[in-house]
Order: C-alpha cells, then sequence, then structure tokens
C-alpha cells in the first residue's frame, strides 16, 4: 500500500473513532452523580430571577436546567448534541462565558507548543544518554546514567518543576535573589521567567501579521513572532521590537515548564534506549561488521542504533500523551493557560461542554501521533510495510 492510500486511510478511521468518543463522553457526563445546573448558579441557585405568565416564580437554577436542555429527554441531548457537533458548535462555556470552541483554540496551542518542545528535550537527551550508557556499560557514567534516568521517573513532575523554579527562576531584579544563575552568569533575578506565557509589560499581538497568514495568528507563538509586520512591531515596547526579541521572549518563557516535562520524560527513553542498544549489539550482524574492521563509533551508530530505534519510535505516541497528562500539573505552576488549566478549572466547576471538547482534542492528538508513529516505524524498518 502506498504512504498516501494509508494515511487517507486512517484518517477516514478517525471519524468512527471520535464519534465513539464522543458517544462514550457524552454517555459518562450524565452518569455521574453531579448537577450541572446547581454548580453554574452556585449560591444563587434559590433566588427567582424571572415569573411565568400566570405568576409563578423562576429560580436561577430552574432556569439553568432550562437553558441547558436538562429537562429535555436524554436521547434529544444526545441528538442535539451531535448536531451542533457537526456544524462546529460545541456549546458555550458556563465557566469562560465563550463558545467552546473559542476557549479550545486559545488553549490548545498552548499546550501543543509546550509538549512538542518538551519532546525536542526529551527525545535527544534520552537518546543520547542511552547510546552512551549502552556504549559504557558497568562503568560509572553508565551507573550514574541510571541513577538519574530512574530519579527522573520517579520525581513527581510538580516537585521538580518547583525545583527548576528555586534554581533557574526566583525573586524579583531587586530582591538580590536569583536561584544559581544570579553568582555563575550575573543576572538579577533568575535566568529564566518563573511563570506565564510572555513578559507581563507585553502584550502579544492580536493582528498585524502578514499578508499571507492567517488575521489572527495561529496561537503558536514560536511560529507567529517571525511573521508579525514591522509596523506592528514598531507599537511593541522596544525590548520586544523585532521578530527575534518576540521569539526570544517566549522561548525563554517555555524553558523551565518544558525542561521539566522533558527532562522528566527523558528518563524512561534513557533506560528504553540502553536495553535495546544492549540487545543489538550483540547481535551477529554487529559482530561482522566489527570484524571487517569497521570503527566502533560506526558500529554504533550507523549499523547498530537503527535497529535499536524501533522500540523508542513506538514509544512515541505513550510520549506525547505522557507530557500531555504532564502538562496538567506543568500548567499550573508555571500559570500557563493552556488545556490542562482549563480541563481542572472546567472539572471544579462541572463546565460540561468544555471537559467534553478537551475530551476530543486529545483524543484527536492521539490518533493522530499514533498514525505519525506508524509511518516512522515504516521508515525505520524496512521490513514493516503499510497495510
Amino acid at each position: 500500500m502506498k504512504l498516501h492510500e494509508f494515511v487517507v486511510r486512517r484518517l477516514l478511521l478517525l471519524i468512527p473513532v471520535l464519534i465513539g468518543v464522543a458517544i462514550l463522553t457524552f454517555t459518562i457526563s450524565h452518569l455521574i452523580p453531579a448537577d450541572a445546573a446547581a454548580a453554574r448558579c452556585g449560591d444563587r441557585c434559590g433566588l427567582t430571577v424571572a415569573w411565568t405568565e400566570d405568576g409563578v416564580p423562576i429560580t436561577a437554577y430552574q432556569q439553568n436546567i432550562e437553558q441547558m436542555g436538562l429537562d429535555r429527554p436524554v436521547t434529544t441531548q444526545f441528538r442535539i448534541y451531535f448536531e451542533d457537533l457537526a456544524v462546529g458548535d460545541w456549546g458555550e462555556s458556563s465557566t469562560y462565558h465563550r463558545p467552546v470552541v473559542d476557549v479550545l483554540r486559545d488553549a490548545a496551542p498552548i499546550t501543543l507548543e509546550m509538549t512538542f518542545f518538551a519532546l525536542f528535550i526529551a527525545y535527544p537527551l534520552g537518546i543520547t544518554l542511552g547510546i552512551l550508557s549502552a556504549v559504557r556499560q558497568d562503568r560509572m557514567f553508565d551507573h550514574i546514567s541510571r541513577f538519574f534516568a530512574i530519579a527522573f521517573v520517579s520525581l513527581p513532575i510538580f516537585w521538580f518543576a518547583m525545583v527548576l523554579q528555586l534554581l533557574f527562576a526566583i525573586g524579583p531584579p531587586d530582591s538580590g535573589v536569583g536561584g544559581v544563575c544570579d553568582p555563575l552568569f550575573g543576572t538579577e533575578g533568575g535566568c529564566f521567567p518563573i511563570f506565564g506565557r510572555h513578559d507581563p509589560s507585553l502584550t502579544y499581538p492580536e493582528d498585524g501579521f502578514v499578508p499571507f497568514y492567517p488575521a489572527g495568528g495561529t496561537g503558536f507563538h514560536l511560529i507567529d513572532s517571525w511573521f508579525v509586520t514591522d509596523q506592528k512591531l514598531a507599537t511593541l515596547p522596544a525590548e520586544f521590537g523585532s521578530s527575534r526579541l518576540l521569539f526570544k521572549d517566549t522561548v525563554l518563557h517555555l524553558a523551565l515548564p518544558c525542561a521539566c516535562l522533558g527532562v522528566a520524560s527523558s528518563g524512561s527513553l534513557l533506560r528504553y534506549m540502553r536495553a535495546s542498544l544492549l540487545e543489538v549489539l550483540h547481535e551477529d550482524y554487529v559482530r561482522t561488521a566489527r570484524a571487517k574492521g569497521i570503527s566502533e563509533s560506526r558500529v554504533v551508530i550507523v549499523h547498530a542504533c537503527r535497529n535499536a530505534l524501533i522500540p523508542i519510535v513506538t514509544i512515541l505516541g505513550f510520549s506525547i500523551g505522557g507530557a500531555l497528562s504532564g502538562a496538567v500539573l506543568t500548567e499550573t505552576i508555571f500559570a500557563l493557560n493552556g488545556m490542562g488549566r482549563v480541563a481542572v478549572k472546567s472539572i471544579q466547576y462541572l463546565d460540561l461542554p468544555v471537559i467534553m471538547g478537551v475530551t476530543l482534542i486529545t483524543a484527536v492528538i492521539f490518533l493522530l501521533s499514533n498514525l505519525v508513529v506508524d509511518i516512522m516505524y515504516a521508515i525505520v524498518d524496512p521490513r514493516v510495510r503499510l497495510e
């Protein structure tokens, strides 16, 4: 099967899977022992907000039930939900008082940007240390790397995030404290910002992009920063007055949360890579390559690593899932309004439309990541055929 045929078929298979996810999410939202209408009005549930034509008072709780459609049969609610979903109407958020699509459009790029940046740190770090650990098996470097691998896997992400804040970003510029950065690099108040997506003095451009670019940007600021017009950049503070400076501010604010997720994920990758490479290094074709006089570095990198990477490619989908789950705590600690933080807040206030929207977006990310894994698996291992 050709690659484009495989991709098209897998994309078509996403439709029934997403329908199944939507059905399951809708069912669970109606089975949980909670009252979304009561959560929406809180202490105001018993207040009278309107009157019927017969003079009967209508409380805020009754009004919420009617507005949310909870007084209708479940089958009717299900039909309306799917009809609205099919035309792109994901409902209204009672927490953010905005359409769910707009809430997720703002939150999803933050989480995805942080997740893929974290994997960009995790994979090179974990694979490189795994290779070095396997080549130096049972030596001091191997023992140290395995210790740190177990530590990175075991340590809670929220604790590791706070440690990074204490070491690299602590205190205002005039406080005289800045972790290890101030004495080492001569900084004031740490190397990296401690919270937020951008400097508080910067209002990130929501318009003013080049003509061929989306009018409001994509939400991925690492990319958007390079497509802001010179006229718009001139209206920003001097320290953000160029695309390079705007990009730099984005990277600096992503550095600590992405390092937290990336280093935590690299521990398991190191262990997988080490075990896989040790197994491959004992294969007959590796011994044959050595017998031919090929240098050890070429034997390891060219002959052994390609086959050792097959299990690593396989767990890429799980790594994306792990990074997404870790983003919930990381976004909270670093005050990033991504999908994780939105999901937590929506769960606290029983904002069911947002919860179901986050679930669907997460399902799409998982399915697309698995598609990419399958394609990469076929590229790395020529014995695999796309079927």
